[in-house]
Formats: structure tokens, sequence, C-alpha cells
């Protein structure tokens, strides 16, 4: 048997459109999504996973329907100040960036780790006026 939705596209696309015309009109209240959610009895998690879906274009909504205002028939660009969350190809992109970074970061570390080892040999060396202590007999010294 057919794995069959428990609602119908044309119940979420009016609850997502519901919500989008509530947030619009009433950008204080809060709790839109539990309302509207309550009038269509559906899931309150259920509308905003469907809300996110709009938002990052991943749900095709049918958008011919007349009765829907025309901010609401295409899908908007999220609003300025929620971020959309990338896809996998721009995560792997952005971790084969990082990881790029992050090797480059390690030799420079190495390279600078060497240079500070190199200077603390010629401080050593011009405040003792050449002359070895002790310790750097015995091999304690800084190495070569």
């Amino acid at each position: 048997m057919v794995f069959d939705r428990k609602y119908s596209d044309e119940v979420r696309q009016r609850a997502v459109e519901r919500v989008l015309l509530r947030r619009r009109d009433e950008p204080e209240n809060r709790s839109i999504v539990r309302e509207v959610a309550e009038e269509f009895e559906v899931g309150p998690q259920s509308l905003r996973k469907w809300l996110v879906r709009y938002d990052d274009g991943s749900y095709d909504y049918d958008h011919d329907s007349a009765d829907a205002p025309a901010d609401v028939r295409e899908p908007r660009a999220p609003s300025a100040g929620r971020r959309q969350r990338p896809g996998r190809r721009e995560l792997l992109a952005r971790v084969e960036e990082l990881e790029q970074r992050i090797a480059v970061l390690q030799e420079d570390n190495r390279s600078l780790t060497r240079v500070v080892s190199l200077l603390a040999d010629q401080l050593r060396v011009a405040t003792t006026g050449g002359v070895q202590s002790p310790d750097a007999a015995a091999g304690h010294g800084p190495r070569a």
C-alpha cells in the first residue's frame, strides 16, 4: 500500500498562506502558527516545517490558485532577519574551503613556531655573549 499523506497539498498551501497573511497583518502576534494550526486542524510542528520549506523554496506549492494573494503566490526570499539554510552542496563546498584554510593555518603555525625558536636561540646567544650555560651543554638547551 502506498504511503498516504496525512494532510493534502491544498490544506498545506492554505495553512501556509494564512500564516503569511497574518504575519504581514499582525507582525507582533507570536501565536499565529499555533492559532492557524488549530484552525486547519494540523500539528503546529508540521505547519512550521511547511513554512521553512516554503521560505527556502524546497516545497513547490501550486501558486495558480485565484484566491491566493499576489505576494504569496511565488516563493519569496527569506526576510532580512532570517537566514536561509544552505543546501548540501553549499555545505560540502564550505567544509572543503574550511579544511583548506585549516591546512594553511597549520602550516603557518609550524612556520611561526620555527621562527620563534630561531629568534629565541639568537636572543639567548646575544644575551650570554656566546657562552653556553651548563644546561645547554647537558642537552637541555635549544634544539638545533
